[in-house]
Protein backbone atom coordinates (compact mmCIF):
# COMPACT_ATOMS: atom_id res chain seq x y z
CA UNK A 1 0.00 0.00 0.00
CA UNK A 2 1.22 3.28 -0.75
CA UNK A 3 0.98 6.36 1.83
CA UNK A 4 0.63 9.47 -0.31
CA UNK A 5 1.37 11.54 2.71
CA UNK A 6 4.12 14.11 3.77
CA UNK A 7 5.21 14.08 7.63
CA UNK A 8 4.04 17.35 9.49
CA UNK A 9 5.64 17.68 12.72
CA UNK A 10 2.35 19.48 14.15
CA UNK A 11 0.50 16.57 13.70
CA UNK A 12 0.37 14.61 16.95
CA UNK A 13 -1.82 11.83 15.79
CA UNK A 14 -0.96 8.29 16.84
CA UNK A 15 0.19 7.07 13.84
CA UNK A 16 3.37 4.76 14.37
CA UNK A 17 5.27 7.07 11.67
CA UNK A 18 4.70 10.02 13.88
CA UNK A 19 5.59 8.50 17.30
CA UNK A 20 8.51 6.98 15.15
CA UNK A 21 9.54 10.48 14.82
CA UNK A 22 8.70 11.63 18.37
CA UNK A 23 10.99 9.36 19.71
CA UNK A 24 13.41 10.15 17.62
CA UNK A 25 13.41 13.47 18.56
CA UNK A 26 13.28 12.48 22.20
CA UNK A 27 16.51 10.65 21.59
CA UNK A 28 17.90 13.56 19.75
CA UNK A 29 17.48 15.84 22.75
CA UNK A 30 19.22 13.43 24.92
CA UNK A 31 22.08 13.37 23.18
CA UNK A 32 22.52 16.60 21.65
CA UNK A 33 25.04 18.39 24.30
CA UNK A 34 27.40 15.26 23.68
CA UNK A 35 27.17 15.65 20.24
CA UNK A 36 27.84 19.57 20.57
CA UNK A 37 30.77 19.54 22.12
CA UNK A 38 32.55 16.51 19.56
CA UNK A 39 31.45 18.28 17.00
CA UNK A 40 32.66 21.91 17.77
CA UNK A 41 36.06 22.33 15.23
CA UNK A 42 39.59 23.11 16.52
CA UNK A 43 40.09 26.19 14.40
CA UNK A 44 38.21 29.25 13.25
CA UNK A 45 36.85 28.40 10.06
CA UNK A 46 37.47 32.13 8.79
CA UNK A 47 41.11 32.57 9.54
CA UNK A 48 42.42 28.84 10.65
CA UNK A 49 44.05 30.17 13.77
CA UNK A 50 43.35 27.76 16.81
CA UNK A 51 40.85 28.41 18.93
CA UNK A 52 39.10 27.42 21.50
CA UNK A 53 37.13 30.47 22.47
CA UNK A 54 34.55 30.12 19.57
CA UNK A 55 32.22 33.48 18.92
CA UNK A 56 28.05 32.96 20.21
CA UNK A 57 27.42 34.54 16.28
CA UNK A 58 24.06 35.42 15.08
CA UNK A 59 22.17 34.23 11.98
CA UNK A 60 20.02 37.17 12.23
CA UNK A 61 21.68 40.01 13.67
CA UNK A 62 21.22 40.93 17.18
CA UNK A 63 20.56 44.30 17.11
CA UNK A 64 17.68 43.22 14.38
CA UNK A 65 16.25 41.12 16.81
CA UNK A 66 16.28 43.50 19.77
CA UNK A 67 13.78 45.47 17.78
CA UNK A 68 11.04 42.93 17.58
CA UNK A 69 12.13 41.45 21.19
CA UNK A 70 10.15 41.91 24.21
CA UNK A 71 11.49 42.01 27.68
CA UNK A 72 14.56 40.35 25.99
CA UNK A 73 12.81 37.20 24.37
CA UNK A 74 11.07 35.90 20.88
CA UNK A 75 8.90 33.32 19.64
CA UNK A 76 10.49 30.34 17.90
CA UNK A 77 8.37 28.68 15.26
CA UNK A 78 7.79 26.16 17.38
CA UNK A 79 5.51 28.66 18.98
CA UNK A 80 3.05 27.30 16.09
CA UNK A 81 3.81 23.61 15.80
CA UNK A 82 3.71 23.35 20.05
CA UNK A 83 5.90 20.31 19.95
CA UNK A 84 6.40 19.60 23.62
CA UNK A 85 10.02 18.92 23.75
CA UNK A 86 10.94 21.61 22.17
CA UNK A 87 10.78 25.39 23.33
CA UNK A 88 8.69 27.83 21.65
CA UNK A 89 10.33 31.40 23.20
CA UNK A 90 14.36 32.48 23.28
CA UNK A 91 16.19 34.81 24.55
CA UNK A 92 17.78 37.14 21.68
CA UNK A 93 21.44 36.10 23.07
CA UNK A 94 20.80 32.20 22.91
CA UNK A 95 18.53 33.06 18.95
CA UNK A 96 19.92 31.32 15.93
CA UNK A 97 23.22 31.36 17.06
CA UNK A 98 26.32 29.21 15.73
CA UNK A 99 29.64 28.75 17.23
CA UNK A 100 32.83 27.86 13.88
CA UNK A 101 34.61 31.23 14.22
CA UNK A 102 36.55 32.96 16.47
CA UNK A 103 35.34 36.32 18.30
CA UNK A 104 37.72 38.53 16.29
CA UNK A 105 36.57 37.16 12.74
CA UNK A 106 32.73 37.66 13.87
CA UNK A 107 33.43 41.16 14.80
CA UNK A 108 34.88 42.30 11.56
CA UNK A 109 33.83 39.72 8.98
CA UNK A 110 29.94 40.90 8.67
CA UNK A 111 29.88 44.30 10.11
CA UNK A 112 28.73 45.75 7.15
CA UNK A 113 25.67 43.99 6.48
CA UNK A 114 24.68 43.94 9.88
CA UNK A 115 25.15 48.17 10.31
CA UNK A 116 21.55 49.61 9.93
CA UNK A 117 22.68 52.46 8.27
CA UNK A 118 24.15 50.81 5.39
CA UNK A 119 20.45 49.67 3.85
CA UNK A 120 20.05 53.96 2.88
CA UNK A 121 21.20 52.77 -0.75
CA UNK A 122 20.48 49.59 -0.50
CA UNK A 123 23.05 46.47 -0.10
CA UNK A 124 26.40 46.60 -1.74
CA UNK A 125 27.93 43.53 -3.70
CA UNK A 126 30.22 42.81 -0.12
CA UNK A 127 27.46 43.09 2.04
CA UNK A 128 25.07 40.66 0.41
CA UNK A 129 28.39 38.11 -0.25
CA UNK A 130 28.40 38.64 3.69
CA UNK A 131 25.08 37.51 4.20
CA UNK A 132 25.47 34.39 2.38
CA UNK A 133 28.99 33.63 3.64
CA UNK A 134 27.13 33.69 7.05
CA UNK A 135 24.57 31.56 6.00
CA UNK A 136 26.93 28.92 4.87
CA UNK A 137 28.83 29.11 8.22
CA UNK A 138 24.86 28.65 9.87
CA UNK A 139 24.30 25.24 7.99
CA UNK A 140 28.20 24.11 8.55
CA UNK A 141 27.35 24.47 11.84
CA UNK A 142 24.29 22.56 11.77
CA UNK A 143 25.56 19.48 9.63
CA UNK A 144 28.39 19.35 11.74
CA UNK A 145 26.69 19.15 14.79
CA UNK A 146 23.87 16.58 12.86
CA UNK A 147 26.61 14.34 11.47
CA UNK A 148 27.59 13.44 14.82
CA UNK A 149 24.30 13.36 15.87
CA UNK A 150 22.78 10.83 13.78
CA UNK A 151 25.93 8.93 14.84
CA UNK A 152 25.45 8.81 18.17
CA UNK A 153 21.65 8.29 17.68
CA UNK A 154 22.46 4.85 16.40
CA UNK A 155 23.14 3.77 19.45
CA UNK A 156 20.08 4.39 21.21
CA UNK A 157 18.38 2.00 19.23
CA UNK A 158 17.89 -1.24 20.53
CA UNK A 159 18.94 -3.68 17.89
CA UNK A 160 20.64 -0.75 15.78
CA UNK A 161 23.25 -1.98 13.56
CA UNK A 162 23.98 0.53 11.26
CA UNK A 163 22.70 -2.07 8.48
CA UNK A 164 19.30 -2.74 9.84
CA UNK A 165 16.75 -0.36 8.21
CA UNK A 166 13.90 -2.35 9.68
CA UNK A 167 12.36 0.86 11.69
CA UNK A 168 11.10 4.03 10.10
CA UNK A 169 13.40 4.93 12.39
CA UNK A 170 16.57 3.54 11.51
CA UNK A 171 16.24 4.42 7.73
CA UNK A 172 15.49 7.86 8.32
CA UNK A 173 18.73 8.36 10.15
CA UNK A 174 20.79 6.69 7.65
CA UNK A 175 19.57 8.30 4.61
CA UNK A 176 19.50 12.04 6.71
CA UNK A 177 23.37 11.33 7.71
CA UNK A 178 23.90 10.80 3.88
CA UNK A 179 22.78 13.88 2.85
CA UNK A 180 24.26 15.65 5.89
CA UNK A 181 27.89 14.51 4.35
CA UNK A 182 26.89 15.57 1.22
CA UNK A 183 25.46 19.21 2.21
CA UNK A 184 28.34 19.77 4.35
CA UNK A 185 30.82 19.53 1.55
CA UNK A 186 28.74 21.77 -0.27
CA UNK A 187 28.32 24.33 2.25
CA UNK A 188 31.76 24.27 2.87
CA UNK A 189 32.52 24.34 -0.57
CA UNK A 190 29.69 27.65 -0.80
CA UNK A 191 31.53 29.25 1.98
CA UNK A 192 34.84 29.03 0.65
CA UNK A 193 33.46 30.65 -2.33
CA UNK A 194 31.81 33.91 -0.91
CA UNK A 195 34.89 34.26 1.15
CA UNK A 196 36.88 34.86 -1.86
CA UNK A 197 34.03 36.94 -3.69
CA UNK A 198 34.87 39.38 -0.33
CA UNK A 199 38.54 39.02 -0.14
CA UNK A 200 39.10 39.59 -3.67
CA UNK A 201 36.04 42.35 -4.10
CA UNK A 202 34.62 40.18 -7.13
CA UNK A 203 31.14 41.88 -8.60
CA UNK A 204 27.91 40.41 -9.39
CA UNK A 205 28.54 36.83 -7.90
CA UNK A 206 25.08 37.12 -6.36
CA UNK A 207 22.23 38.08 -8.54
CA UNK A 208 20.12 40.36 -5.80
CA UNK A 209 16.49 40.17 -7.54
CA UNK A 210 14.53 41.58 -5.03
CA UNK A 211 15.15 44.56 -2.24
CA UNK A 212 12.29 46.21 -0.50
CA UNK A 213 12.65 48.47 2.29
CA UNK A 214 9.28 48.63 3.78
CA UNK A 215 7.79 51.89 6.04
CA UNK A 216 6.97 49.43 9.12
CA UNK A 217 8.39 47.16 11.23
CA UNK A 218 7.62 43.47 10.86
CA UNK A 219 6.43 41.41 13.46
CA UNK A 220 9.27 38.58 12.73
CA UNK A 221 13.25 38.17 11.76
CA UNK A 222 14.54 35.76 9.36
CA UNK A 223 17.88 34.95 7.51
CA UNK A 224 19.10 32.04 5.64
CA UNK A 225 19.53 29.89 2.63
CA UNK A 226 16.55 27.92 1.88
CA UNK A 227 16.22 25.29 -1.46
CA UNK A 228 12.47 26.49 -3.22
CA UNK A 229 10.90 22.79 -4.43
CA UNK A 230 8.82 24.32 -7.25
CA UNK A 231 8.61 27.63 -8.96
CA UNK A 232 5.16 29.98 -8.82
CA UNK A 233 3.78 27.92 -12.07
CA UNK A 234 4.65 24.19 -9.90
CA UNK A 235 7.53 23.64 -12.27
CA UNK A 236 10.07 21.42 -10.10
CA UNK A 237 13.17 23.93 -9.33
CA UNK A 238 15.02 21.30 -6.86
CA UNK A 239 13.98 17.77 -7.01
CA UNK A 240 15.00 16.90 -2.50
CA UNK A 241 14.14 12.77 -3.87
CA UNK A 242 16.84 12.70 -6.32
CA UNK A 243 19.89 10.75 -4.25
CA UNK A 244 22.40 11.48 -7.23
CA UNK A 245 25.71 12.44 -5.14
CA UNK A 246 25.91 14.67 -8.66
CA UNK A 247 23.02 16.35 -8.15
CA UNK A 248 23.25 19.80 -6.53
CA UNK A 249 19.81 21.25 -4.50
CA UNK A 250 20.39 25.36 -5.22
CA UNK A 251 19.79 28.11 -2.78
CA UNK A 252 17.81 30.53 -2.34
CA UNK A 253 18.69 33.23 0.13
CA UNK A 254 15.68 34.98 2.08
CA UNK A 255 16.69 38.52 4.72
CA UNK A 256 13.83 39.50 6.72
CA UNK A 257 15.43 42.55 8.88
CA UNK A 258 13.32 44.51 10.90
CA UNK A 259 14.44 47.82 11.95
CA UNK A 260 13.07 50.22 14.56
CA UNK A 261 10.39 51.84 11.99
CA UNK A 262 11.35 50.01 8.78
CA UNK A 263 11.66 46.98 7.21
CA UNK A 264 14.66 45.25 4.69
CA UNK A 265 13.55 42.12 2.38
CA UNK A 266 15.91 40.64 -0.05
CA UNK A 267 15.93 37.53 -2.13
CA UNK A 268 19.01 37.12 -4.09
CA UNK A 269 20.77 33.78 -5.31
CA UNK A 270 24.36 32.82 -6.51
CA UNK A 271 24.83 33.49 -10.25
CA UNK A 272 25.34 30.54 -11.45
CA UNK A 273 22.12 28.56 -10.19
CA UNK A 274 20.28 28.80 -13.21
CA UNK A 275 17.04 26.76 -12.22
CA UNK A 276 15.87 29.65 -10.42
CA UNK A 277 15.14 31.73 -13.66
CA UNK A 278 11.71 30.46 -13.98
CA UNK A 279 11.06 31.84 -9.85
CA UNK A 280 12.44 35.34 -10.58
CA UNK A 281 10.53 35.51 -13.67
CA UNK A 282 7.32 34.84 -12.55
CA UNK A 283 7.98 36.76 -9.08
CA UNK A 284 8.72 40.15 -10.63
CA UNK A 285 5.38 39.90 -12.21
CA UNK A 286 3.70 39.63 -8.70
CA UNK A 287 1.89 42.52 -7.31
CA UNK A 288 4.04 44.08 -4.12
CA UNK A 289 1.24 41.94 -1.63
CA UNK A 290 1.59 39.21 -3.59
CA UNK A 291 5.11 39.11 -3.52
CA UNK A 292 4.91 38.96 0.45
CA UNK A 293 2.48 36.76 0.29
CA UNK A 294 5.35 34.58 -1.55
CA UNK A 295 8.08 35.53 0.91
CA UNK A 296 6.31 34.41 3.74
CA UNK A 297 5.11 30.92 2.43
CA UNK A 298 8.53 30.77 1.34
CA UNK A 299 9.59 31.00 4.85
CA UNK A 300 7.15 29.31 6.81
CA UNK A 301 6.86 26.36 4.78
CA UNK A 302 10.94 25.81 4.18
CA UNK A 303 12.62 26.60 7.73
CA UNK A 304 12.58 26.58 11.52
CA UNK A 305 14.48 29.24 12.16
CA UNK A 306 12.01 32.33 12.49
CA UNK A 307 11.84 34.33 15.18
CA UNK A 308 8.68 35.87 16.00
CA UNK A 309 7.12 39.09 18.44
CA UNK A 310 5.53 38.28 21.17
CA UNK A 311 3.58 40.99 20.24
CA UNK A 312 1.91 39.33 17.19
CA UNK A 313 -1.33 39.10 17.36
CA UNK A 314 -3.00 35.83 18.70
CA UNK A 315 -5.02 35.23 15.77
CA UNK A 316 -1.57 35.23 13.61
CA UNK A 317 -0.48 32.43 16.07
CA UNK A 318 -3.38 30.36 16.57
CA UNK A 319 -4.42 29.93 13.06
CA UNK A 320 -4.88 26.40 12.03
CA UNK A 321 -3.44 26.74 8.42
CA UNK A 322 -0.01 28.58 9.49
CA UNK A 323 0.30 25.53 12.48
CA UNK A 324 0.19 22.90 9.75
CA UNK A 325 2.68 24.66 7.37
CA UNK A 326 5.10 25.42 9.90
CA UNK A 327 4.71 21.62 10.14
CA UNK A 328 5.24 20.33 7.25
CA UNK A 329 8.73 18.29 6.01
CA UNK A 330 9.65 16.55 2.95
CA UNK A 331 9.95 13.43 4.60
CA UNK A 332 7.80 10.78 3.14
CA UNK A 333 6.13 7.81 2.99
CA UNK A 334 6.08 6.13 -0.28
CA UNK A 335 8.51 4.50 -2.41
CA UNK A 336 7.60 6.03 -5.48
CA UNK A 337 9.24 9.49 -6.23
CA UNK A 338 6.04 10.39 -8.93
CA UNK A 339 4.18 10.05 -5.93
CA UNK A 340 6.44 11.88 -3.97
CA UNK A 341 6.84 15.03 -5.98
CA UNK A 342 3.04 14.86 -6.44
CA UNK A 343 2.38 14.90 -2.84
CA UNK A 344 5.07 17.54 -2.45
CA UNK A 345 3.34 19.52 -4.98
CA UNK A 346 -0.07 19.98 -2.58
CA UNK A 347 1.62 20.98 0.25
CA UNK A 348 4.32 23.38 -1.01
CA UNK A 349 2.59 24.67 -4.16
CA UNK A 350 2.57 28.78 -4.37
CA UNK A 351 -1.26 28.10 -4.85
CA UNK A 352 -1.62 27.64 -1.10
CA UNK A 353 0.24 31.24 -0.21
CA UNK A 354 -2.97 33.37 0.12
CA UNK A 355 -4.58 30.91 2.96
CA UNK A 356 -2.26 31.67 5.52
CA UNK A 357 -1.44 35.47 7.68
CA UNK A 358 1.14 36.88 5.95
CA UNK A 359 3.36 38.15 8.99
CA UNK A 360 4.87 40.17 6.82
CA UNK A 361 1.74 43.01 6.45
CA UNK A 362 1.43 46.26 8.24
CA UNK A 363 -1.50 45.24 10.35
CA UNK A 364 0.07 41.60 11.82
CA UNK A 365 1.55 43.16 15.11
CA UNK A 366 1.36 46.26 16.96
CA UNK A 367 4.38 47.42 18.84
CA UNK A 368 4.21 50.14 21.87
Amino acid sequence: VIMSKLLNLGDHSDSSSSSDLIEFRKLKSKISSISRMESKPSKCFYCAKETTQFCNSHSVPASFLRNISVDGELYKNNELIELPFIDSEKGVNNSGTFRVICRDCDSAIFSEYENKDNYINGPTDKMIAQIAMKNHLRNIDKRLFEVSLYDKMKDGIPGFDGASTGSFMEKYIIETNEINRLDLNEYIRSFKRAKRVIDKGYKDEYYLFYYEKLDYTVPMAFQGELSLHFDLDDNIINNVYNKSKKYKLQSLHVSVFPLESQSIIMLFIDKNDKRYRSFYKQFRKLSKTERLAAINFIIFSLSEDVYISKNIHESYIKDESIKSLAGLTSIQFSDSDVVNSEVLKKSFSFSNMNSIPNYLTNDSCSFE
